[in-house]
């Protein structure tokens, strides 16, 4: 299929808005129809649940493959299709859940959008940061839903860390972390490979799509994630989920600066042309750096945090999922740290516990007076510490110059400052109940509002892959312009 563009965009919105005229808006009793197109491993959650809801029931499946049709079509008691495009055009259909290889993720949700259907795609986004531009374009267009499929995203978590984030509390955002690994004793991405497929049962141009023209592969069919043709391997696979979280909760940003490192360290190109181990960073407007890394050939992740000035969040528990956060304040910042998460209304989300650790005062007669001063003025930056100093100088003038006084004076602040200190406050918040994304998306036919992972912000993370996918291909440092959404090479 040929990638869309401008012109095309222009000559079809008079249809987009032809199409998105007759579809209804739902009400509270409605059954919603569902058609999903790609019926392989990803699709048994939404087969299911979508079958099993009182909202929703599926009305279609289309897949290439005629075994996976047929399994669905016995599955479900759906009507079957071969072709997406009958899928889409189907009366009965609603909704469209896309469950395709990455490349044909945005040819196939543009279409649906287009025919009136809102629309549930899987991530990535799309195979490229052009066509999820395109994405979120056709849906303006259309006036229809557009989600990004990702159970991460709809996690209760990641809200009272946006809170937090957006009320000030770390101070200067500076740079977070986050990491999804994977270890098996085979090949990344050994999923089963059917022997009986064949261009008989199997439309080997239907997969290909706009993809390189290749002799038929059962290889490249059943495990097109190895494959850089229609996918980016580990980024767009995995770390979708991840990046994503981080860019709602610190606002939504477009990254716009990428460098990556790794390479196939255990899996030779021969059998998987997309890197094994991959460490991405990526800047962003306001002056933050998220950092995502992994592997598939080693399960060990890095913990979640995001790092501010003032303090940090760390995210507890299971990975994909985490059961809590908890707000820790940076050294500097204890003191009062309580009484400022009040003042912003949001220590209720959570639970105080307080950490004794060791903590050393300083031997302020033992330094020099050169090292005197520069202690002194780190100090007195501290808005309590200055407090008192100001107060007792006033009274006690002399301890403002070199001498015993102002040593023994000094030295007792210091003590009763280690004192302070070795108290680590920390705020825990637990995790709220969540729904599921697809429950999400039903809810967001129903009332027209956003999904968790809207298109939009689908698109800010598929840039953020994609950059991340580019860097290490070329080996170079890529870079977005905000103002033409243009992909650079710096």
């Amino acid at each position: 299929m040929t990638p869309l563009t401008r012109r095309g965009f222009a000559g079809r919105a008079a249809i987009a808005a032809t199409a998105a005229s007759y579809s209804r808006i739902r009400g509270a009793n409605d059954v919603i129809g569902i058609g999903v197109i790609g019926l392989g491993n990803i699709s048994r959650g939404h087969l299911n649940e979508f079958s099993n809801s009182p909202d929703s029931r599926v009305a279609a499946v289309c897949d290439i493959y005629a075994p996976r049709l047929d399994q669905g079509v016995t599955q479900t008691s759906a009507k079957g299709y071969r072709r997406y495009e009958d899928l889409i055009h189907d009366p009965s259909v609603d909704a469209v859940i896309v469950c395709t290889p990455d490349h044909w993720h945005a040819p196939m949700a543009i279409a649906a959008m287009r025919a009136g259907k809102d629309v549930d795609v899987e991530k990535p986004m799309s195979l490229t940061i052009a066509e999820a531009k395109q994405m979120v374009e056709t849906a303006k267009q259309t006036g229809r839903i557009l989600a990004v499929d990702s159970e991460h995203i709809a996690h209760g978590i990641w809200e009272p860390a946006r809170k937090l984030v957006s009320a000030g509390l770390l101070g200067k955002i500076l740079w977070s972390q986050t990491s999804r690994s994977r270890n098996t004793r085979e090949p990344p991405f050994s999923y089963p490979i059917d022997e009986s497929a064949s261009p008989e049962n199997l439309d080997w141009e239907a997969f290909l799509g706009s993809a390189p023209k290749r002799p038929f592969s059962r290889e490249r069919f059943f495990r097109w994630r190895r494959y850089r043709d229609y996918s980016g391997g580990i980024a767009t696979d995995l770390y979708y989920h991840h990046v994503t979280p981080l860019i709602q909760v610190l606002g939504r940003e477009f990254p716009i600066r990428a460098v990556s490192a790794g390479g196939n360290y255990g899996t030779p190109k021969s059998v998987m042309e997309v890197p094994d181990t991959l460490v991405v960073a990526l800047d962003f407007p306001s002056k933050h750096t998220i950092v995502c890394s992994g592997s598939l050939q080693n399960s060990v992740e890095l913990p979640i945090v995001v790092r501010g000035h003032e303090a940090n969040i760390h995210f507890e528990g299971n990975h994909l999922r985490p059961r809590s956060i908890r707000l820790v304040p940076e050294e500097p910042f204890i003191d009062g740290f309580k009484e400022r998460v009040a003042s912003a209304g949001l220590d209720a989300m959570g639970t105080w516990s307080e950490e004794r650790r060791p903590v050393r005062p300083t031997n302020f007669p033992g330094l020099s007076e050169r090292r005197k001063r520069q202690v002194l003025s780190s100090l007195l930056a501290e808005p309590r510490w200055k407090q008192r100093y100001d107060e007792d100088s006033r009274s006690r003038p002399q301890i403002g110059s070199p001498g015993e006084e102002r040593d023994s004076y000094f030295q007792a602040v210091f003590e009763e400052r280690a004192e302070a200190l070795s108290v680590m406050p920390s705020l825990q918040i637990e995790a709220p109940p969540s729904k599921s994304f697809r429950q999400h998306f039903l809810e967001s036919i129903r009332t027209r509002k956003p999904a968790p992972l809207d298109g939009e912000l689908g698109y800010r993370s598929q840039v953020a892959v994609s950059l991340g996918v580019e860097a290490h291909r070329r080996n170079k440092a890529m870079g977005f312009d905000l103002e033409s959404e243009q992909v650079l090479e710096l």
